[in-house]
C-alpha cells in the first residue's frame, strides 16, 4: 500500500511539471495553478500564497508546500512564465499577516530556518543562473516587500536572518509621524556589499507619489 501511494505521488508531481512545460512551450504566459490537492482550511492559521516564475522540481514543489502548510492556509504553488533570463527561477511568497515579531516567534517559529535552508537548496540546484526570492507581508494597511536578488549561501542566510530581526526598526519607519501620507506599498532590497536591507521605496495610498526613506531624517520624502 505504501509503495502504491508513493508511485501515485510521483506520478502526480510528474503530471504537474509536464503540464507546466507543455503550457510554457505552447506560448501560454498565464499563471498555471495546480489543484491536485486542496488543503484543509484551518481558520486559526494565516493565509499564504506561492507563485513560482519558472520551474521547481517535483521535490522542491512538495517540500515548499509541506513546509508552509504546517503554519499557513494555502493552495498548491502557482506557476507563471519566467521573463527574466538572467536567473533560473524566482519564488514569490506572500503572507497575509502583519510584519511583526509575533509572525516569526509564534507563527513560523523554527520553520523559518527550514525555509532558509530550502531556499539555499533551490538556489544551488540552479547552478550559475541561481534563484531569486521575494517575500511579501500584507495587511489592511501596507504591503511590505523584501526583494532578494541573486545571492550566495552566506548572503542569502544573512538576508533571511535580518528579515526576522528588523520588525522593530521597520515598525518605527512605518509610524504615521514619519509619513507625508499613508503608504500603500513599501519595497526594500538587500545590498550585498553593505550586508543590509536598504533603499526603502514606497507608493502613497492616495497621491500615488513615489517616496524614499531618508535615514538621516528618519522620515519619508518624495523621490
Amino acid at each position: 500500500m505504501e509503495l502504491q501511494q508513493a508511485k501515485c505521488l510521483v506520478a502526480s508531481c510528474y503530471y504537474v511539471r509536464s503540464s507546466l512545460l507543455y503550457k510554457r512551450d505552447s506560448g501560454l504566459s498565464s499563471a498555471v495553478i495546480s489543484k491536485t490537492i486542496v488543503p484543509s482550511m484551518d481558520p486559526s492559521k494565516p493565509v499564504a500564497e506561492i507563485l513560482v516564475e519558472g520551474e521547481l522540481s517535483p521535490f522542491e514543489h512538495e517540500a515548499l508546500y509541506k513546509l508552509l502548510k504546517k503554519r499557513f492556509r494555502l493552495e498548491q504553488p502557482a506557476y507563471s512564465e519566467l521573463l527574466d533570463e538572467t536567473i533560473g527561477t524566482r519564488v514569490n511568497l506572500t503572507f497575509h499577516h502583519p510584519y511583526e515579531r509575533g509572525f516569526f516567534a509564534n507563527v513560523f517559529q523554527e520553520d523559518w530556518r527550514g525555509l532558509k535552508e530550502l531556499f539555499k537548496q533551490i538556489r544551488y540546484r540552479r547552478g550559475r543562473l541561481g534563484a531569486a526570492f521575494t517575500l511579501t507581508f500584507t495587511d489592511e494597511k501596507t504591503r511590505l516587500i523584501f526583494s532578494l536578488g541573486l545571492l550566495g549561501d552566506e548572503e542569502l542566510g544573512s538576508a533571511m536572518d535580518q528579515i526576522a530581526h528588523l520588525t522593530s526598526i521597520v515598525g518605527q519607519m512605518l509610524r504615521s509621524e514619519t509619513m507625508v501620507e499613508p503608504l500603500e506599498q513599501v519595497e526594500t532590497w538587500y545590498d550585498r556589499k553593505s550586508d543590509r536591507w536598504q533603499n526603502f521605496r514606497a507608493v502613497g495610498l492616495n497621491d500615488r507619489k513615489e517616496y524614499v526613506f531618508d535615514e538621516s531624517l528618519f522620515r519619508w520624502k518624495t523621490s
